[in-house]
């Protein structure tokens, strides 16, 4: 046997950490582009409540879209600092932890866009 390995050392994890990361950075590509930063009065929509009829789409700022892109690299940065802590207990879990964490930035990115699209 070689040994224990390093999460650095994993070819699988590296691949899972640096698909996380294009995600996100993609995430934060496409918020910062549909953003229009030069009026401070353009109203965003940041919420759909389907139960409260006419008045379903909730309005906010610039700074509550900046949350997506904050959610964003706070999602990335925790699920590798997770995936990297559970490594030496157990690979499988670091792993479970990156996986998950594709589908959670996939819907970040599309509820964004869908959000946006509304504006």
């Amino acid at each position: 046997m070689t040994g224990k390995k390093h999460f650095i050392q994993d070819r699988s994890a590296l691949l899972l950490v640096s698909t996380n990361a294009f995600l996100a950075l993609a995430a934060v590509v496409l918020i910062s582009l549909k953003l229009n930063a030069s009026k401070g009065t353009v109203n965003y929509i940041v919420s759909y409540r389907a139960s409260l009829g006419i008045d379903s789409y909730a309005q906010g700022t610039f700074w509550d879209i900046m949350s997506f892109i904050v959610a964003a690299v706070l999602i990335l940065t925790l699920s590798v600092l997770l995936a990297v802590r559970t490594y030496h207990i157990k690979r499988e879990l670091s792993m479970a932890v990156l996986i998950l964490t594709i589908p959670l930035l996939v819907l970040l990115i599309i509820v964004s866009n869908a959000l946006l699209i509304l504006r």
